[in-house]
């Protein structure tokens, strides 16, 4: 399998896996988190920060390999497109992004502010989702996935009393150091920021 690399993030390439199994595959490591963290009589935030978040960094990294892809293969009007609708969802995930993180710093946790981060975000990978294939050249163009979202807002809640009690007993320093954790896993690059030079790839190290 080869992996590419846009900003700095390492994303799969278009052969890795089908739309469908990527989605399930989602769904799995959400539920394992889970049930490994509420399981766990003492949640360690930092080393379960990974393994939560990972359906919000995977479509992250997924829309950034689509739109470092399309761009090559548009003109100038639909490059305009493309950049309209990204931004827009760049702008509502981050809008999460930034929820998550100030729930870290203030260690209180807004329901309300949460729905609204999902909802939104649910409605701009739609937006996304029907923009893209009316713009790309490609006629079998991937989407990025949208049903994680409300599982991955509901988690959020019910996790939240178990985080905020490990992160009450964090030392300053290791509170910073998962903010900045927090921070690698979640936020979206702008889109002028997402490469338009030819693609870098490299093979992943097998096992």
């Amino acid at each position: 399998m080869w992996e590419q690399v846009y900003c700095g993030l390492q994303v799969p390439g278009p052969e890795a896996e089908s739309t469908q199994f990527r989605r399930r595959r989602l769904g799995e490591v959400l539920l394992v988190a889970i049930i490994m963290g509420g399981c766990a009589h003492h949640p360690n935030p930092s080393a379960d920060l990974t393994s939560g978040l990972a359906p919000f960094t995977t479509t992250r990294n997924q829309a950034v390999h689509l739109v470092a892809t399309t761009k090559h293969s548009l003109g100038p009007q639909d490059l305009n497109t493309l950049a309209v609708t990204y931004t827009a969802l760049e702008k509502k995930a981050n809008a999460y992004a930034s929820f998550m993180g100030d729930s870290v710093r203030s260690q209180s946790f807004d329901v309300d502010r949460d729905n609204v981060c999902a909802s939104q975000l649910m409605a701009a990978i739609n937006a996304f989702n029907k923009t893209l294939p009316t713009i790309a050249a490609a006629k079998d163009v991937r989407t990025i996935p949208v049903d994680w979202v409300p599982t991955f807002a509901d988690a959020m809640r019910t996790r939240w009393s178990a985080y905020n009690a490990a992160i009450s007993t964090m030392s300053p320093d290791a509170k910073a150091a998962l903010l900045k954790q927090l921070s690698a896993e979640t936020v979206w690059p702008n889109y002028e920021d997402i490469a338009t030079e030819p693609i870098l790839t490299r093979p992943t190290a097998t096992p």
